[in-house]
């Protein structure tokens, strides 16, 4: 009888090696290795983007409460409002340093000036006639009202003839191109002699005071 060896060792490491040759199973390997992958890298990004979120919306409620919540001006705007109230009022102010500046130069030697002010006077104009035999349904005119700068000039002039001097300065004010360009009308309010005249031992010249009264058109421009 003649004995069968079988080499049952060999067999299995040949197909061992079989096996691991297989495509099949090196492809599930690399793409179970690629899915687990990105698995990963998505988890990471998606708790980097958890993370941003939270402080977005940290930093959108700090700002929130910088700005008051929304209710209310913030701090800019405030200041953005009082900048341009101070701006408007600066370009509402009637600038008076050129007229005086005119009137300085027409000033002759005779006369002098003690008191210079200037008035602001609102005159209404318009209005409800009183008629009564307007057709129904028609309203009476709103009374308008008009601003009217005044420049008001209070001085003494001294000579043999005051009253002379002061009609002197009346013509010069009027006749003047550019103080004449901004008034609307030159008036003389009053104009008396000095008590000093009643001495006949003065040594001193004869003096009137007056009152001069300048109105400047409408609208007053700067």
């Amino acid at each position: 009888m003649t004995a069968i060896t079988l080499n049952l060792l060999a067999e299995e490491q040949q197909a061992q090696v079989e096996r691991a040759r297989d495509p099949i199973k090196l492809f599930i390997a690399v793409g179970l290795a690629t899915l687990t992958g990105v698995v990963a890298c998505g988890g990471m990004l998606s708790a980097i983007l958890t993370q941003r979120r939270a402080d977005l919306q940290g930093r959108e409620a700090r700002w929130n409460k910088m700005n008051g919540g929304g209710q209310g001006e913030s701090d800019y705007q405030k200041d953005s409002n009082c900048a341009a109230e101070i701006l408007a009022l600066n370009h509402s102010r009637t600038l008076v340093a050129p007229q005086l500046a005119m009137v300085k130069d027409l000033i002759p030697s005779t006369v002098q000036l003690t008191h210079i002010g200037f008035t602001l006077a609102i005159e209404t104009t318009g209005g409800d006639s009183g008629d009564s035999g307007d057709a129904e349904g028609k309203h009476p005119a709103r009374p308008k009202q008009s601003r009217h700068l005044a420049l008001r000039l209070e001085g003494v002039a001294s000579s043999a003839r005051p009253e002379l001097e002061v009609d002197q300065f009346l013509k010069s004010l009027r006749s003047d191109t550019r103080f004449g360009a901004l008034v609307a009308d030159i008036q003389l309010r009053s104009i008396a002699r000095t008590s000093d005249t009643a001495d006949k031992t003065s040594q001193r010249l004869p003096a009137a005071n007056f009152v001069i009264e300048c109105s400047y058109k409408e609208p007053v421009k700067k």
